[in-house]
């Protein structure tokens, strides 16, 4: 939001400033024109029956494809939280150094994560050496090398990044809230999974959800590159032919959601700050409720003139505030939340509970709506500028069952919405009684009531 950030601001300053605001103002609503930023991806399926999205992107000489494999997090057994990064991460270890050193002559680079319900491998590379590139990471992605040794070294990485999570109040809040309403098989947990579980988990087990999940059309290929569609499309059949094959996709697991057994979690924590937490459960996925959520993520939380904001600017009780959506196909969370000094846990706590009751009960303006439809307009084509950000977008959409074609249906559905539509959902989202506070850092103990 630093656009806005600057114009609240300048809002007070001389000719010069207001001239800024002026530019600044026309960014925006560039950015919020209904014609701008329309997709032109395409869909075809490989021979080896995976799904391709294409989209002709010449702004650099590059190519960004991603492998989208279903399964994640949700995929998981109990007790073996982990599996899904680990087996991706598995998928892609190079065999020998020499293919280390082919990569890196290529300038080619690669990454993977896993997410509520699927897993993520993205390569980047110069267009030039995109077949050269694909060669080599295909076949071993296609037949990768599953060992003890290896999963042992990858454990240890993902051990210490479960750690390294352990240091930032908001995953923790986020991971609380997460298992707070969803339970197993779903989408609770680090993608990183802890101790007991990466004990748990063996090689076989790698094997197995690599065999289950990691099918031709159990994936989504999304691809965003200057060269021509029929290159693309005739490189990756002749790279993926040799993939792993299915009749049809693995079925997902049905999500185990939950009622709450506590609303209050506190969690005591040695930290400069403690972070405020309010989250709300999100029902299954749909067109509608996806672009209501996003909305709903611009109004509140993303930055200066959110509803959020004069808990720190003018309340003084923040000193970071936000809200975060996180959606996936069986649910997910709205978390609106902020971090305040230990001596103002409780003030902060009611004042983040008040200005949240209050949107639930009197809705907003027409004017806030208006405003907030902007914004989430301009900050949706502007997180998707990049192509690789756009293909991963793209290839998500396709995943949760909007089709990926919803980046069109998204812009024009901003468009249709209504005050009174949106003050609807409001209502059926953000009852305080639905509501889990979480409350992580220093002192957070003498908040907790006497049982």
């Amino acid at each position: 939001m630093p656009a806005v950030m600057s114009w609240r601001c300048l809002l007070t300053q001389g000719f010069v400033c207001r001239a800024a605001v002026f530019i600044l103002t026309g960014i925006i609503l560039i950015f919020a024109a209904p014609g701008f930023g329309s997709s032109a991806a395409h869909k075809e399926i490989l021979k080896s029956g995976m799904t391709v999205i294409f989209e002709h992107n010449d702004s650099s000489a590059t190519t960004f494809m991603q492998f989208l494999i279903r399964g994640g997090r949700r995929a998981e057994p109990e007790g073996k939280q982990g599996l899904s990064f680990l087996t991706t991460r598995l998928a892609v270890e190079i065999p020998d150094s020499s293919k280390i050193q082919e990569l890196m002559v290529l300038s080619s680079r690669f990454s993977v994560t896993s997410r509520g319900d699927y897993s993520l491998i993205n390569i980047e590379c110069l267009t030039s050496n995109f077949e050269p590139t694909l060669k080599i990471l295909s076949k071993i992605i296609a037949d990768p090398i599953i060992s003890g040794l290896r999963a042992d070294a990858i454990k240890k990485y993902m051990s210490h990044q479960s750690e390294v999570e352990k240091d930032d109040s908001l995953i923790i809040g986020h991971h609380a809230s997460l298992a707070a309403f969803f339970g197993r098989p779903g989408y609770e947990g680090s993608i990183y999974g802890h101790g007991e579980t990466l004990r748990a988990i063996k090689a076989k087990d790698a094997s197995d959800f690599y065999k289950r999940w990691f099918t031709a059309p159990n994936i989504v290929l999304s691809v965003a590159s200057d060269l021509e569609e029929e290159q693309i499309l005739s490189l990756l059949d002749k790279y993926l032919a040799q993939f792993p094959s299915a009749e049809s996709s693995t079925p997902l697991p049905e999500v185990v959601r939950r009622v709450p057994q506590e609303r209050k979690i506190f969690i005591e924590r040695e930290t400069k700050q403690t972070l405020v937490s309010l989250a709300f459960p999100l029902s299954e996925i749909s067109p509608r409720s996806f672009l209501l959520n996003e909305f709903l993520q611009n109004f509140l939380g993303e930055g200066a003139g959110s509803k959020l904001w004069p808990l720190r600017t003018e309340e003084k009780l923040a000193y970071s505030m936000g809200c975060r959506v996180t959606q996936m196909l069986e649910g997910g969370l709205l978390e609106a939340y902020l971090e305040t000094d230990k001596e103002k846990i409780e003030e902060a706590l009611k004042a983040l509970t008040d200005a949240l009751t209050s949107v639930w009960e009197k809705g907003l303006t027409q004017e806030e709506f208006e405003a907030a439809r902007a914004m989430t307009r301009a900050n949706f084509l502007r997180d998707n500028e990049l192509k690789m950000i756009k293909a991963a977008t793209l290839a998500s959409f396709e995943a949760l069952g909007l089709g990926f074609d919803y980046f069109d249906k998204f812009l024009a559905g901003l468009e249709d919405l209504t005050l009174d539509e949106t003050a609807a959902y409001i209502k059926s989202l953000l009852n305080p009684e639905k509501a889990v506070v979480v409350v992580a850092g220093p002192g957070v103990q003498a908040q907790k009531p006497a049982p």
